[in-house]
């Protein structure tokens, strides 16, 4: 017998158009995948070659749950140094890639009929992993008239008494909407007024061309309730090392989650795809 809560679990999309190209492929058919997020070219050889050598230095053991030191604080120089935000080390946890950082916070923060506000279009993974913990995930809908920027009057109308958290991704995926400050300053005083998590997905950052990227932590709204996820990409599909800010008590509630969900980080080796 299999948990009920599977039942809930809709297929992968993503993963299921990655499939359908690679079928098209193997029939000679030339296929432009929008399936998983990964460039084009291979790794380049300069990161492969620190993998290896870190695995023949021998850092292949366990780490600390919330990542090495050393990491911990390159996330720190990156965050002011790029959004100027100030942490610490102990604020930040490094996770073993981009569901894991997202599943570990809706662990932390729902219970059984939470509600999740999304503003739609959404990356397919952030209302099934609400529904896995039973959560009750509310798309909030955006429109290509404001290039899909967020639209916090109809954030604030959907917010009823069980409302929990609102996800924010910027860059969006999949529109590639850059949300305005003005719209996330609105959000984050929401926010601020209802007493909701934010949890701030911004794992696209590097990928802004056009308009400047702007991280809802920087804006100067007093909150404490704010989740980042900040993720690089050097040419590799999904890095393992995912490098997420929180508020203290958050900190130490996914730490817990982390350490019994999955352990510690191997320093070195890893190598799974992410979709979606």
């Amino acid at each position: 017998m299999l948990a009920d809560r599977l039942k809930t679990l809709a297929p992968s999309s993503t993963l299921a158009v990655q499939a359908k190209a690679r079928e098209l492929r193997s029939q000679g058919i030339d296929v432009i995948s929008f399936g998983a997020g990964e460039p084009d070219f291979d790794t380049p050889a300069r990161i492969k070659d620190a993998a290896l050598r870190a695995m023949q230095s021998g850092q292949t053991k366990y780490t600390e749950v919330g990542g090495i030191p050393e990491l911990r604080r390159a996330v720190c120089t990156k965050l002011k140094r790029d959004n100027g935000l100030d942490y610490e080390p102990a604020d930040i946890i490094v996770s073993c890639g981009a569901k894991h950082t997202l599943f570990n916070l809706v662990v932390a923060l729902l219970n059984p009929g939470d509600e999740v506000l999304v503003p739609s279009p959404y990356w397919v993974s952030y209302p099934e992993q609400v529904r896995l913990i039973g959560g009750v995930p509310v798309p909030v809908e955006t429109d290509e008239a404001t290039g899909f920027d967020l639209d916090p009057e109809r954030l604030a109308n959907a917010v009823t008494p069980r409302t929990k958290l609102v996800v924010v991704n910027s860059p969006n995926n999949p529109t590639g909407a850059v949300f305005s400050a003005g719209s996330l300053e609105a959000v984050a005083r929401l926010a601020v007024d209802r007493g909701l998590w934010v949890v701030s997905d911004e794992c696209y950052e590097p990928m802004s061309f056009d308009v400047r990227h702007v991280s809802i932590a920087s804006l100067g709204v007093r909150h404490d309730r704010l989740a980042c996820r900040l993720r690089g990409r050097p040419a590799r599909a999904d890095p393992r090392d995912d490098g997420r800010a929180e508020p203290g008590d958050l900190e130490s509630l996914v730490h817990r989650a982390v350490g019994r969900g999955r352990g510690a980080h191997r320093a070195s080796g890893r190598s799974r795809e992410d979709g979606g």
